[in-house]
């Protein structure tokens, strides 16, 4: 039998065939996801400049935005120190208008010396305030402390002088004032005269007060010195406390002006159940009251109370 001789040529050239086949199909598919890689390089290198360009805005924006914080709060500052010293200013003038008397025979008398020893009264010492301004009313007082202030009163307008100032001008200082409901003349005067002034954050005006809450302030500053334009006043503190007048309406102080006996006594024996002085005093029926009130920030409505009986 002859043999039979198979051409493996067929195979070899499919086997070629296919191969060159799958080289020649794969190459446009590589040809896409180069130029698919090269593309999305291009837009990384495109979009970077631009992530870069927003950081660096959003960078300038802040040191923008905190410079103009730090200038406003600065400005405010210098703002509020200029109307401290104007403030402070304003009252020393008015303290030199007050003539002050070289001597006092007597504390609760409105008789007082001048350096040559002529007497003179309330009305003239203080004439020249009562000129500048007519609802000047007296001079308030707390030796060793910078409670130093004129007190105005003024019936018709209730609080006028919690916002304006001697002159009567906006202020944010106000002057001490005498609550409108309280009557003070030559010949009349309520039981209890209340006195308002604000607790202003630098000490002024009556931010001593709420000092008392300390034992050793009362102990060293236990008198008040009144001096109305009908007569001169010293007042000895009996009772000091603080009260939130909205959510603690149950004591209503600030309208205890003329009261009765029973009035009277039951406001003495509140007060002191109330105070953070033990003073050990207990004025009586027929015992001239001063009470001052300002603001005090340990709640949101908080007001400190200072009593005390005329000696």
């Amino acid at each position: 039998m002859a043999k039979i001789h198979r051409d493996p040529s067929p195979y070899i050239h499919n086997a070629g065939t296919e191969e060159r086949e799958e080289k020649m199909s794969a190459a446009p598919a590589e040809r896409e996801q180069y130029q698919e890689n090269s593309e999305n390089e291009q837009e990384i290198q495109q979009d970077t400049p631009k992530k870069s360009s927003r950081g660096q805005w959003l960078y300038t924006a802040a040191i923008i935005f905190f410079a103009g914080v730090f200038l406003l709060s600065a400005a405010m500052l210098i703002k509020r120190y200029a109307e401290d010293r104007r403030a402070e200013n304003a009252f020393s003038d008015l303290a030199a208008l007050a003539e002050k008397p070289a001597a006092v025979s007597d504390k609760n008398t409105e008789i007082q010396q001048t350096d040559d020893g002529s007497d003179i009264g309330n009305a003239e010492r203080f004439s020249a305030l009562v000129q500048k301004n007519p609802d000047f009313i007296g001079w308030i007082s707390i030796e060793g402390t910078n409670l130093d202030f004129p007190v105005m009163h003024k019936p018709d307008v209730k609080d006028f002088y919690l916002r304006h100032d001697f002159d009567g001008a906006y202020s944010n200082y106000g002057v001490p004032y005498l609550d409108e409901d309280c009557t003070l003349s030559e010949t009349q005067r309520s039981e209890n005269l209340i006195i308002y002034g604000h607790n202003m954050k630098t000490g002024t005006i009556f931010g001593c007060l709420t000092d008392y809450k300390k034992a050793d302030t009362y102990s060293k500053h236990p008198v008040i010195q009144f001096d109305t334009l009908y007569d001169s006043g010293t007042y000895e503190v009996f009772a000091a406390f603080a009260i939130d007048v909205v959510e603690d309406q149950s004591f209503d102080y600030y309208n205890k002006i003329d009261m009765d006996e029973d009035q009277y006594n039951d406001f003495v024996a509140e007060v002191k159940r109330r105070s953070d002085v033990d003073s050990g005093i207990t004025p009586v029926y027929g015992e001239d009251l001063l009470t001052l009130s300002t603001c005090e920030y340990s709640t949101a409505n908080g007001r400190y109370v200072v009593c005390a009986r005329r000696c």
